[in-house]
C-alpha cells in the first residue's frame, strides 16, 4: 500500500510544474516564435525564432537561421502574420519530410508539439 502511495504521490509532483508556472510566463522548454505566413516554396508555416541559438543546439546548425519552418502548427495560429506563440519543439523524423520545390532558400524544418499564444501581457 505505501508503495502506491509513493507511486502517486510521485506523478502529483511531477504534474504540478505546468500549475505552477503563471499563464503568461513561457516555460523552460517552451520557444518563442512569431509568424511570418506562408512559406512559398513549401506550402507550410514560416517562422523567426526568437532564441535562434537555443533552436540551433536542439536541430543543429541552420543556414538561415532564425528563419525557421514549422510543421503540425495549427493553421489559425500561423496563418496571418505577426503572431507571437510559445511552442514545445522537435527534430522531424525522415517519414515527415515535407515537400517542397527547391525554388526557394531551404529553411530548416521543426516539428511543433504544441503552441499557445503569447499573452498581451506576456514577457
Amino acid at each position: 500500500m505505501k508503495r502506491y502511495v509513493f507511486l502517486l504521490g510521485l506523478l502529483a509532483a511531477g504534474c504540478q510544474k505546468d500549475s505552477d508556472l503563471a499563464p503568461d510566463a513561457k516555460a523552460d522548454d517552451e520557444f518563442e516564435i512569431e509568424t511570418q505566413g506562408t512559406n512559398r516554396d513549401c506550402g507550410i508555416a514560416q517562422v523567426y525564432v526568437k532564441d535562434a541559438a537555443r533552436m540551433q543546439q536542439l536541430l543543429g546548425r541552420a543556414p538561415y537561421a532564425p528563419i525557421y519552418t514549422a510543421t503540425q502548427l495549427d493553421t489559425a495560429l500561423w496563418v496571418s502574420r505577426k503572431h507571437t506563440l510559445y511552442v514545445r519543439v522537435r527534430k522531424p523524423e525522415p517519414r515527415e519530410a515535407v515537400i517542397c520545390t527547391a525554388m526557394g532558400p531551404g529553411y530548416q524544418m521543426f516539428v511543433v508539439t504544441s503552441a499557445r499564444l503569447k499573452p498581451v501581457g506576456g514577457q
